[in-house]
């Protein structure tokens, strides 16, 4: 087993990553800094059920998939990326990425693949 957390893309989608990017691009950014803020606690030791919630832009969407968003950023996109952290192997796979309108669906297909 690895003693550091890594971060795993192979089922995200990189069209829809591109998309996105060009779209929300600091949003993007922000989820994916909060991503390492993620990581950087893990590596510290905290345990995913404490970080639910804490901080405010981590969140569990059960089954065990987390949604990390962006920081209220102001005249900003509400951007979720969608992570499924296994404990074990200390893999965070990026499984996607959405926004507020489209975060039900997202859900549902993240558990899928999760």
């Amino acid at each position: 087993m690895q003693e550091d957390w890594v971060i795993n893309i192979e089922h995200a989608s990189k069209s829809r990553f591109k998309q996105i990017r060009k779209n929300h691009d600091r949003e993007y950014v922000a989820c994916f800094n909060n991503l390492n803020k993620i990581k950087g606690l893990l590596k510290q030791g905290s345990k995913l059920l404490e970080l639910n919630y804490n901080p405010a832009f981590f969140r569990s969407e059960g089954k065990g998939l987390f949604r990390i968003g962006d920081t209220g950023m102001k005249a900003a996109k509400a951007l979720r990326l969608y992570v499924y952290p296994e404990t074990e192997t200390k893999i965070l796979y990026i499984l996607g990425s959405g926004t507020k309108e489209t975060q039900r669906d997202d859900i549902a297909l993240m558990q899928k693949i999760s």
